[in-house]
């Protein structure tokens, strides 16, 4: 497909209608018109073949023929739709619903997405290349491979206004639970963006303006962050692995943590085993708390009234693991496998179980004690 004869360019004056800028160094222009647009009311509910009717007369405009018009969506619900190998360059779908929608390979470089909301979609290797994605939502998005590079990720806000219908979008970009394996998040500006429980592997954020993000209980392996802004990120309770490499622009970043080594964990295991065997007597009784077990193979080990508080144990493998009153309050369990391990009285209060096993787990009242396995979804200690 031949690109625009015409590139978008940096103005401030592409401002939206309705939109409330953040930032002081312009936004990105949609792709200029070359025939009049046709603007689908605010609100509209789109179904597929008129989506694909106003896809070809976008293809069209892009291309310059006489009469094609360019897409101009804004705040309409496009749920769930298959729209995977479009062409949406430049196209206007701010404020759009696109929760649960298909966007494989689908080409948004330079489109207005300001507001949009992705929850759930799967945007595999999607061109997203510079467009304006300021307060959209990603949430459990499925963003691997996908091209992100110069993408506005700043916080915005929609205005209720004639343009916008009834979308009301406020605060940061939202990432919570997405997946970003091998995403090219090059010089994005992201600042404040939430991230938190994401799982980005080989991803790329070289010189990304990533001020105060929250990386919390997220995992980072082999993320490549050189030069990138981290001035206030948050990283408390996230997994990053040696293979990461990061800024050196850190500067009040807090929760950045290393993997300890497996000779002190083991030695620390083997004295819990000792304490727990002879009833407090001989040896120490385990604390890990704040300390990264990521990917750790703890399955069928005695963690019997451990101390795991705030403990980052992220796709670890606890399979059959004797964790009855251990304290796991605020542990990252992200991914982690807890089938048939022993819970009873264990303290899991605000813990992140997102996408952990827990078959045929023992779960209730451990006897003798008159404590009770408290869940993740009760009130954090």
């Amino acid at each position: 497909m031949s690109k625009p004869a015409v590139k978008p360019a940096l103005s401030p004056d592409a401002v939206p209608a309705g939109a409330a800028v953040s930032g002081a160094d312009g936004v990105l222009a949609p792709v200029p018109e070359r025939a009049p647009d046709t603007r689908t009311r605010p609100g509209t509910l789109v179904d597929l073949d008129r989506m694909m009717a106003l896809h070809a007369s976008h293809v069209e405009f892009l291309e310059g023929v006489r009469g094609g018009r360019k897409m101009i969506l804004r705040a309409c619900d496009l749920s769930g739709l298959d729209l995977s190998g479009l062409n949406l360059e430049g196209a206007d779908l701010m404020g759009c619903m696109l929760r649960n929608a298909r966007l494989e390979t689908t080409r948004l470089c330079y489109a207005n997405l300001f507001g949009a909301d992705f929850t759930g979609a799967n945007l595999t290797d999607a061109d997203l290349e510079r467009a304006d994605l300021r307060g959209a939502c990603f949430d459990d998005a499925d963003l691997s491979y996908a091209n992100m590079a110069q993408a506005d990720l700043r916080a915005g806000r929609l205005l209720d206004s004639k343009d916008a219908g009834d979308a009301s979008v406020t605060g940061t970009v939202s990432m919570v639970g997405a997946i970003l394996r091998e995403t090219d998040l090059t010089e994005v500006r992201m600042k404040e963006a939430k991230l938190s429980e994401a799982r980005i592997v080989s991803a790329r954020m070289v010189q990304a303006d990533a001020r105060r993000v929250s990386f919390a209980r997220a995992q980072l392996t082999n993320v490549d962050l050189q030069g990138a802004q981290l001035v206030d990120a948050d990283f408390s309770g996230a997994s990053i692995d040696r293979a990461s490499r990061l800024s050196t622009n850190l500067q009040r970043a807090t929760g950045v943590t290393t993997l300890p080594s497996v000779n002190l964990i083991e030695e620390k295991l083997a004295l819990h085993e000792r304490w727990v065997k002879s009833n407090g007597k001989l040896g120490t009784r385990a604390d890990f708390t704040n300390q990264d077990l990521s990917g750790m193979d703890l399955s069928r080990r005695m963690l019997a009234a451990a101390v795991l508080k705030n403990a980052v144990l992220v796709d670890a493998n606890l399979t059959g693991a004797r964790l009855a009153a251990a304290e796991l309050a605020g542990a990252n369990l992200l991914g982690a496998r807890l089938a048939q391990a022993d819970l009873r009285g264990a303290d899991l209060r605000g813990a992140c179980i997102r996408g952990t096993q827990m078959a045929q787990i023992k779960s209730g009242e451990l006897k003798g004690t008159g404590l009770r396995t408290r869940s993740a979804q009760d009130a954090a200690p």
